[in-house]
Formats: C-alpha cells, structure tokens, sequence
C-alpha cells in the first residue's frame, strides 16, 4: 500500500509563516526562506484563504478544522487537498495553528487500500499468512485458521510444520527459509499432509510464499498464500499415501533391527511408526518362546511381555494401553491378540466403535472392548510377530484415534511388512542371545578354576579375567599355569582372535593342546612351533590366529624362559616398584606359518619379590590410544600400587593435615601398605579396564617371594670316568651343608648313575644342578641330543640296570629335549622335618563383578 505524501507547517495568530518542514518544502515546492515570516494565504487559492480564515476562528474557540480546499504549489499549479488544522499556543499567550496538508488523491487511495486490505484478510476464500524472521506465525486469516481447523489465535507463534502434519513439513520449511535468505518467492508448491485436528485424510494445499522487506531492505517476514485443492487432486493424494507407504516400508530396513537386542529392536519399530503411520504401537514377546515351529494352544490363553510401547494419545487410558514396557499381559481365548497369535494371521477392525450386526459381531466387539477398553483406538491392526519355522514370536499392534483416517487396507499390508521385518531381526537377537549363552557357558568351562591353578613354594600366583559387557560377544583370551618337572611351572596369557562362539571354543582347543605340549617337557620356542602346527591343521571354523607369552620358571633358581609369539610384552615389576618391560621379541602370531626360528627365547633371573606381568591387549589397547601409551599406564599404575606414597610429617612431629578428598573420590586410607598380590591384581585391572571396552581381558601375576629353605648348587664336570666320583663328593659335601646327610646315600646313588650315562655320550662339559624346595632334585645336562630310554635288564646283562635303579628309588624322573641337548633328572622327597615349607595359600577370590566373570572365574 503506498504512503499519502503530506506537509506540515505553522502559522502565528496573524497568518504569518512561524515553521516549515522539509515535507512541506518538497510538497510546495517553496524552501524554508522564500516563506517564512510570509502571509500564509500565499499557499492558498482564494476559497482557501478564505478557508484559512475559518480555520484560525476555529482555533480561537479551541476547535479544529478539517476540509478540503483549494492549494496553489510554487510553480502555480492549483490542487485540491485535504487540510487539517488545530490551536497552537504560542508563547506571547496567542492562538496559532498547526497546519497539515495531503494529497487528496492520495489520501483517498490510502484509504481505499487500508479497506481493500482488510477486506481481502478477512473475507478472502484463500488462506493468508504473515510469518516473522523466524518462519513463526504473526497474522492469519479466518480462510487458513478454518484450512488447518486451529482457530487464528492458536497459530500465532507457532511454525507451519505444527499446524500441518506432513512427511515433507521439515523440507518445506528449509525451502521457507531460502526465501526469507534469498527473496526469491516460492510459487504454486503443491503440500499434501493432515492437519493437526483434521486427521481424517489427507489433504493438498497450493502455496506462494514472499519475502516482506522494510523501507530500508530488511527481511521482515514472509506472506503466505494457501489455496486448498484438495477436490482437484484426489489422483495426486493417493499417489502420495503411495510414496509414504513405501518410503515407510523402505526406510524400516535401516531403522529397525540395527541392533541384536530384542529390547532395543520393539523400541526402534515403535519409535518409527510412531506418530507418521499410527498414533500408538506396542511390541510384545511371548514369556515361553517355542523350540520348534508350533503356534500357542487355541484353548489356553497366552502371556506376553511388552519390550516397548509408545504412544502420542493425550488420555491416559489410551496411552496406558500401548505403553509400560516390562508389563506383563495375559490375552484371553477369544480376544484380538490371542486370535492373531493363535492363528498367524492379523486382526484388523477400521472402526472398533461402529455398531455390529449379528452375533459374531456382538462377540467381536465385546472381545475388543474387553482387551482395549471404551478408550481404545478408532482403529487397531494385531500382527503375529512369525519368524522362521513358522513358529510365533508374539505381536505388534498398532492403533489410530478416531480423529484420522482409520487404517485401510493398505495400511494391513505395511503393517504386515513391518511385523515380518520385525520378528526376523527378534528372531535374530534371540538366536544371537542362545549362542551368547552357549559361548559363554563354554567359556567358563574352559577357563581354568581355583583348583586347576597348581600351588608351589616359591611361587605366588593371581589372576583376573573379565568379560566385557559393552559387546554382545565373548572373546578368546585365556590364561594357565601348567605344572612342570622339578620346580618348573608354566605361564601361559594368550588371546584367539573374533568375539564368538568359535573364539571361545578355538581357545579351549588352544588350552588343551598347550597342557599336552607342556607335559612334553619341550623348550618354550619348541612347544610355540608345534603349537603353531596344531593351529594350522585345525579346522578354520574353530581356530583363528592367536597370539600367546609362554614363560617357564623355576621357583627354587627363579630362572625364566620367555618366547612370545605376537603377544603384548611381559612387564616385571621389582619390589621397590620400579618397572621395566621384558624384551622378549614379539614374534608373530600363531596362524600365520610361524616356525621355531622365528622365535628367539629371553632368559632372565626374576629379583626376588619382583613380580610378572602377563596380559592381553584387552587391558592396555584402545581405539583411540595407543597400545604403547596403554602399557605405560600399566606400569604406572603397578609402581603406584606396589610403592605406595609414605604419609607426610608435619614438623612438631603430629600426624598430618587431613587432605580435602572430592566426594566422587574412592575413599583411601593415607596410610597404606604393600598389597597382597592378588589385591594388587585385582586393583589394576579395576583402574585400566575401559567401562566400554569392546575386548575381554586377562591379567596373570606370578611374584616370586624370598625362601629361606630353598637352596640350590651347581657344577660343571669333564666327560671323563673320575667325574661320577668327583660329583657324589659334590653332592655329599653340599646335602650336608643343607642339612640333608640322611639323603645322602640315595642321591649319590642316582646322581652316580646319571653322570656315569652322561659321560658316556657326550662330547663337552656336563652340567649337575641340586635344587632344593618342596623336595630335592637333580638334573644332570649334557650335549648328546638322544633321551634315555628304559630297556629290558637280564640276568647277566650289562647294561640298562642305571635306569631302572632311578626309576625304583626315585619319587619321579624324566628327561626333557633343551636347545643345548638333553637333561635326564629324578626327584625325592625331604624329610619330614624338612618339608615344612607350605605352599602359598590361595587368596579368596573376590565376588562376581558387573562386568562379567569375577577375577579367576
């Protein structure tokens, strides 16, 4: 509408010219000094000076003047206008005016327009819109407040998607948008959708949206022309409930069943329904899933949990139809549920309220009304959920008010779709969950327990194994001690690669072919290349690669042999608390042709009260961390723990200040002391196991204390005939300094017997080692690679009688390959009064964690 062009100007009680604005000079045509001071009249034709003179009577009274009179401009031209006049008072007391003039032309369009205006806002057929800057209602007429069937008052400040339910109401609103941005209008753009409280069917809109600026160009809005065209685009509406069909059935694929949990599974399909195809949706599972493929008994009524329900209804009775998960229902013989359920077939009423005819009708409605209440859905679909098998899983049921378009159809058949996308993913979980069950049943079954972890002098052991929670899946770690000749044990941490049921059973194949293994006696890279061999020639469904730390102690030298193959590297940690890692070469992992001169063995002394460290990358790898980084954690924390700070002293000699301690802290007492090993295992895999870690770990701690009792000697003697004489003084010599002369007799016996063998075959210096601990033995090592063999002894024969003697008198013996020869050993048993060092005592195992198995399950 365009604005009224008007001047404005004073006049003193005598007519004279006092003021004159710039709109009255562009108006006149005269500047500011040609007029003022001058005889007002000169603005005037003669009827309007005469004009002027009633104006000022007027205003002597204390009234104003309003008429049209006749003007002449600067240039002569005379125009008739509108002249408005009212009393100023001037400062000497006297009455003056203030005079305004407009264009009498133009002041009728004004007015005209403002009419033509209202008019067409109020009365038009079409709807009519004024957004603000931010796509909100401001204005709207009674044509699009009966459109949307929301009075006009309820849309100020609310956006068009609120008013319009339309699957494309967020992309229209970004098109809305790039008017406002650009001012490029948007013509004739067909919307089709419902209405917020006209749901009964869809409808088609025309819409032409511009951008209103101000008189300086700024975005002040849009206005909106909506034209309903609903009759006219009947062909194009169905068309569209089509498309919305399909896109519905479309996108389920990648909306439903992105999961294998059943719970989350019912809460992806209720969310996606919910409110686009139906106002309500429940999901509910049968409490006693069928093994075979049979539907529930027709005659017994059938129980349900609801994994999910989800509804839009305001009422509280309808919505408690189709929500509480965890609920528990018992649909009786007769109703909807039970009939779908029962029959595999789905239950659709359009209308539950229109009025039966017959009395299989009456039942129907009664069965309803007694399932779904007064306040049920207008109209409700029950899907079986059937999976494979044909075998019922439970249902979904979907529900619309009354204020929509009641499901048709059409609608059936989506329902059905989506009911048999969803039973396939529920049936899926379900499997995945009884695998879930079997693998970590097996799991447990192969891990090694309490009693299967063997005790020695001179040796503590601890060990946790957790089970992660975050992954659906179990994994392949494993961890062992294995019992080996002498003072010998084996220390095993290894890891198969996946997180399944074939992971959990590859490691248990990987257990009990390294237990075979080790009762081989073989060298740690020897056993890891037959191990190698095992992995290779089984089936690949069972066993992936893997990787593994072997390391052979013995308690009473504490001498270690370590080969890894693709293991993270053991950690040793002293007693004082300093770390270091072991480097050992990582070698590859099991699987990938691994052959016993890719491995290289370390040897080292373990310190006495040091502690080893065996783990899997479950405790120190990360996605987003490094595994050297997560393995500097470790050895922080293990200086930490077994270091702990001394309290400080203050300097009077009293206890110190008490430290402000954050309430989310774990509580600590300042004084602490060295941690019995298994605490400390049990604390670090507390601290370095992530919440949401996606892999199972396994810590093993081998700490090897100080022994007073154990003893151990050895020699090196020439290959020669003196040399088992020179030995059994040797060893008389030292089993009297232990204390041990009543063993004398029987160990230079065997010993006797063993180097004289030795001497015989081998080629270099022979190596003897005494050791004692829970009972005495003797090895004898020398570079002849062929073991010893019991054979036949005769009467009158020479030969055999040495080894047979050893395996009479002794309580064991054997002898085991080295990478050096052989080394044949026998062992006997202390004195009573000797063997009064006991075994260390297992520490009570901690209760089950949240996170999976307790430490050592």
């Amino acid at each position: 509408m365009e604005a009224m062009p008007t001047a404005s100007f004073a006049l003193d009680h005598g007519a004279h010219i006092t003021s004159w604005s710039a709109d009255a000079a562009a108006w006149f045509g005269y500047a500011t000094d040609e007029v003022l001071g001058r005889d007002g009249r000169l603005l005037f034709e003669e009827a309007g000076a005469d004009a002027l003179s009633a104006a000022s009577a007027a205003a002597a009274a204390g009234e104003h003047y309003h008429r049209v009179v006749p003007v002449r401009l600067a240039d002569g031209t005379p125009v008739h206008a509108l002249l408005t006049c009212t009393p100023l008072l001037q400062s000497d007391g006297r009455t003056g005016l203030m005079c305004q003039v407009a264009d009498l032309a133009a002041s009728y369009r004004s007015e005209v327009q403002t009419a033509f205006m209202d008019a067409l806002v109020r009365r038009s057929p079409f709807g009519l819109g004024i957004l603000d800057d931010d796509l909100r209602y401001v204005l709207v007429n009674d044509a699009l407040a009966e459109f949307n069937g929301i009075p006009a008052a309820e849309h100020v400040g609310r956006r068009v998607g609120e008013m319009v339910h339309a699957a494309d109401a967020g992309e229209y609103e970004k098109h809305l948008r790039k008017v406002l941005e650009t001012g490029e209008p948007l013509e004739n753009v067909l919307i089709t959708g419902r209405t917020r409280r006209r749901r009964d069917a869809d409808r088609a809109w025309s819409t032409t949206f511009f951008r209103l600026t101000s008189s300086e160009g700024r975005p002040l809005g849009l206005g909106g022309l909506i034209v309903e065209v609903t009759p006219n685009q009947v062909s194009l509406l169905d068309a569209a409930a089509v498309r919305q069909r399909l896109s519905l059935v479309s996108q389920a694929s990648s909306k439903v069943g992105t999961t294998l949990s059943m719970g989350e599974t019912a809460r992806e399909l209720t969310d996606f329904v919910v409110p686009d195809f139906a106002d309500a949706a429940a999901v509910e599972i049968r409490t006693n899933l069928p093994d075979g493929g049979k539907l529930p008994p027709a005659d017994e009524p059938v129980t349900t949990i609801r994994l999910a329900g989800r509804s839009v209804e305001e009422d509280p009775a309808a919505r408690l139809m189709f929500t509480g998960p965890g609920t528990e229902h018992i649909h009786p013989v007769g109703s909807p549920s039970h009939e779908s359920m029962c029959t595999g077939r789905p239950w659709h009423r359009k209308e539950l309220d229109v009025p039966p005819t017959g009395r299989a009708a009456v039942s129907e409605r009664e069965a309803a009304g007694r399932e779904f209440g007064e306040n049920g859905p207008g109209s409700l679909i029950v899907v079986p959920l059937v999976a494979r098998g044909g075998h019922c899983l439970g249902l979904v049921k979907f529900g619309r008010s009354a204020e929509r378009h009641p499901l048709d159809e059409d609608d059936l058949r989506v329902a059905e779709e989506l009911a048999a996308r969803t039973a396939l993913s529920l049936d899926n979980a379900r499997m995945y969950d009884e695998e879930r069950r079997i693998a970590v049943g097996l799991q447990r079954k192969m891990l090694p327990g309490e009693r299967d972890i063997p005790r020695r002098p001179g040796l503590e052991i601890a060990y946790s194994y957790w089970s992660t929670t975050r992954s659906a899946n179990v994994g392949g770690d494993w961890f062992d001690v294995i019992p080996l000749s002498g003072h010998r044990v084996a220390l095993v941490v290894g890891d198969m690669t996946g997180h399944d049921i074939h992971a959990a059973a590859g490691m248990g194949q990987m257990r009990t072919a390294m237990h075979t293994l080790a009762k081989l006696d073989l060298e740690p890279v020897d056993l890891l290349a037959r191990l190698e061999e095992v992995v290779e020639t089984s089936p690949a469904a069972s066993m992936q690669l893997a990787t593994c730390v072997y390391a052979v102690f013995n308690t009473v030298t504490r001498e270690c042999s370590i080969a890894n193959a693709g293991h993270p590297p053991p950690v040793l940690c002293h007693r004082d608390g300093t770390t270091e890692m072991v480097p050992v070469p990582s070698g590859v992992p099991l699987g990938v042709g691994l052959s016993g001169s890719e491995v290289t063995v370390h040897d080292l002394v373990l310190p006495e009260e040091s502690t080893l460290v065996l783990y899997t990358d479950g405790l120190v790898e990360r996605r987003d961390q490094d595994i050297d980084d997560g393995i500097d954690a470790l050895r922080s924390a293990l200086s930490a723990s077994v270091n702990p700070p001394v309290p400080a002293v203050t300097p009077n000699g009293g206890p110190p200040a008490r430290p402000f301690r954050s309430p989310f802290s774990r509580a600590a007492s300042p004084v602490r002391t060295r941690p019995s090993l298994q605490a400390l295992c049990d604390s670090i895999v507390a601290e370095l196991a992530h919440p949401a870690g996606e892999d199972d770990l396994a810590v093993l701690m081998a700490r090897a204390p100080a022994t007073p009792g154990h003893r151990s000697a050895r020699w090196h003697v020439r290959p020669e005939g003196e040399s088992a004489s020179v030995a059994r003084m040797l060893v008389r010599d030292t089993l009297r300094e232990w204390g041990l002369e009543e063993m004398q007799d029987t160990t230079e016996l065997l010993m006797s017997e063993l180097v004289t063998n030795a001497v015989r075959h081998a080629r270099s210096d022979i190596e003897i080692q005494m050791a004692k601990g829970g009972t005495l033995v003797v090895e004898v090592a020398d570079d002849d690679e062929r073991l010893p063999h019991r054979t036949p002894v005769t009467e009158d024969g020479e030969w055999g009688r040495g080894l047979t003697l050893v395996g009479e008198l002794a309580q064991q013996w054997g002898a085991r390959s080295i990478s050096s020869g052989k080394v044949v050993w026998f062992e006997l048993p202390l004195p009573a009064d000797e063997n009064d060092t006991p075994s260390p005592t297992p520490e009570p195992r901690p209760a089950p964690g949240r996170r999976g198995f307790p430490a050592g399950a």
